[in-house]
């Protein structure tokens, strides 16, 4: 392929879409829950939509506000699964040893009390040498987390209905302090993300701007902990037999974002604000820009509506009084026919083809 008019091509298209969706940068707000129809035009949009007074009637919200002292007397000693890891920096792409690796986070169980105490122990410890999150991601609500599930609703009901799906494939629990971060990534799933403790802090991308957050294949690998230190080691690859075409020569290997947007966004306000249109050829973070990246937070009461496919990175502050931040998600599945997710791996593989040429 000809670079420059691959180059060309790829930018038009992020050009036409931040003219389209002018503000590119900005996100809308709703100030009472939608309706189902008013629900599947913002899914038809794909533009992400924070709503609130989402969760008024939650008991999880107000009558059993979901405190630590009231989770913990729901809880007790139950174990949960925790995340632990050096930096915060679960599911993220680390350099060790002069290699990039993508690496998750070592897990271990606690009694929930204990987990809750030590959580908030280090809230005010400037450099942790241990930090917990709990985001097991596998439906906790309706497993390990199960005597909470009574104080939030099964299912968003405007979303259901729109959505044809009755009960939403999974509902989470996410508990952690700020020294916790998720790094650029991106889900098949209709998210609703409803805060009840502390802020979110969520910066998004749209599918379309794939060449914005600079994807890499690296060898994937796990923290292992051991005493107060964690090592980096990677995962196991199987070897194929001989003669054979070897279908392991990508296992072990994955596909994950590269770019840290709140590096992009220390970045002053002036030069990230640069219509698309002027952003010079030589900028270092042009295919980033062009992506229009965009920050919002999510405070206690609100809910995010995150569109299947938008990357994300999440950051998270602690409620002042409380010391910790406490979030669910409902994950809806999304709908894979139409022309959407086929557009999507058409972007993202003629991209991989301009960066490449």
């Amino acid at each position: 392929m000809d670079k420059n008019k691959g180059t060309k091509h790829l930018r038009a298209l992020l050009e036409s879409y931040a003219s389209l969706n002018h503000p590119p940068t900005c996100i809308e707000y709703l100030d009472d829950p939608p309706t189902p129809l008013e629900f599947h035009q913002i899914i038809s949009r794909n533009r992400p939509v924070i709503i609130r007074n989402a969760m008024n009637d939650w008991p999880s919200f107000t009558t059993n506000k979901w405190t630590p002292a009231y989770l913990a007397s729901k809880m007790g000693d139950m174990e949960v699964m925790v995340a632990e890891t050096p930096r915060g920096n679960a599911d993220s792409i680390v350099t060790h040893e002069g290699t990039e690796y993508f690496v998750k986070p070592n897990t271990a169980y606690y009694p929930f009390d204990s987990f809750l105490t030590a959580l908030k122990s280090s809230t005010t410890d400037p450099s942790p040498s241990t930090i917990l999150y709990a985001q097991s991601q596998d439906s906790n609500l309706t497993s390990e987390y199960l005597p909470l599930s009574q104080d939030i609703p099964s299912t968003i009901p405007w979303a259901s209905i729109s959505l044809s799906q009755p009960l939403p494939d999974a509902a989470n629990i996410w508990i952690g302090n700020h020294h916790s971060v998720s790094s650029l990534h991106k889900d098949p799933y209709q998210n609703l993300y409803g805060v009840l403790l502390g802020t979110k802090v969520f910066y998004l991308v749209s599918p379309i701007g794939v060449a914005g957050v600079k994807e890499k294949k690296v060898r994937s690998a796990t923290y292992v902990k051991h005493g107060e230190g964690f090592d980096i080691v990677p995962d196991p690859v199987s070897t194929s037999s001989p003669g054979e075409e070897s279908e392991g020569e990508e296992e072990g290997m994955i596909t994950w974002p590269s770019v840290s947007l709140d590096e992009y966004f220390s970045l002053p306000e002036a030069e990230r604000s640069i219509p698309v249109e002027d952003i010079s050829e030589e900028d270092p973070w042009k295919w980033t820009k062009l992506s229009t990246p965009i920050k919002v937070e999510v405070q206690a009461g609100e809910m995010l509506y995150l569109p299947a496919l938008w990357y994300h990175q999440v950051a998270q502050r602690v409620d002042e009084d409380e010391g910790v931040c406490v979030a669910v998600n409902y994950w809806y599945d999304m709908d894979f026919s139409g022309p959407f997710v086929s557009m999507v791996n058409f972007v993202r593989d003629m991209t991989e083809v301009v960066m490449d040429s």
